[in-house]
């Protein structure tokens, strides 16, 4: 059973050093960060935590392996039924605690799955009103946990 994760939002740059490379490799990984700004990571006790990295907000875990998450309320997009959402290329996706994708990144919005479900849109556009964006268009379809339509 997946329970809530605490939150530790850090701040601090990444780059990628050839001078600390992860054993057996020539670069780091596109997925990993850097081994040197992994050191100064306070775990607290938690497998995963979250950070504040080039203007984005990542789940990194113990090993250095992190993935990028949505922005939810000027913090890191919660799990929710042991997923959190991802995105790439402008398009949402999700992945678990052991921060593998399972649902590609092929929706233009979803939100987070709630006892199972997720509501999702393809084809809606993201519209500014103010300091707000709106979703216009689309159709809405709710999906399970692998990903098929429901309703």
């Amino acid at each position: 059973m997946y329970h809530f994760l605490k939150l530790i939002p850090l701040l601090f740059l990444l780059s990628c050093s050839k001078s600390n490379p992860i054993p057996k490799e020539n670069t780091i990984p596109s997925d990993y960060i850097n081994p040197s700004h992994l050191k100064e990571l306070d775990f607290k006790g938690e497998e995963i935590i979250s950070a504040f990295i080039d203007n984005s907000f990542y789940y990194i875990r113990k090993d250095g392996k992190k993935i990028q998450t949505l922005t939810y309320d000027n913090g890191a997009d919660p799990f929710s039924d042991g997923l959190a959402r991802t995105k790439v290329n402008g398009k949402i996706g999700f992945f678990n605690t052991n921060l593998d994708i399972v649902l590609k990144p092929i929706y233009d919005f979803a939100f987070p799955f709630h006892k199972g479900e997720a509501e999702i849109c393809t084809g809606c556009k993201e519209k500014k009103e103010g300091e707000h964006t709106m979703l216009d268009g689309g159709k809405w379809q709710k999906i399970n946990r692998d990903g098929l339509v429901i309703e």
